[in-house]
């Protein structure tokens, strides 16, 4: 991709995000107590799958290694 290219795709993504980031804020100062209310299902989502995509190399084969 050319410099020219890319500095038209900045000049899309740069608006987009500020307006998303415009609207998120928006929403949340609106709907505080709803946030609140629903945090106790995203640690329950979140931790089962952070525990199963960023732990899966502790518990594999060890006879790969400097050969100890």
């Amino acid at each position: 991709m050319n410099k020219r290219a890319q500095q038209r795709l900045t000049m899309a993504w740069l608006p987009l995000a500020g307006i998303i980031a415009t609207g998120g804020y928006l929403m949340a100062a609106g709907h505080q107590l709803h946030l609140y209310q629903g945090l106790p299902l995203l640690f329950l989502i979140a931790c089962p799958l952070m525990h199963l995509f960023l732990h899966r190399h502790h518990g594999g084969r060890h006879d790969q290694g400097d050969g100890n």
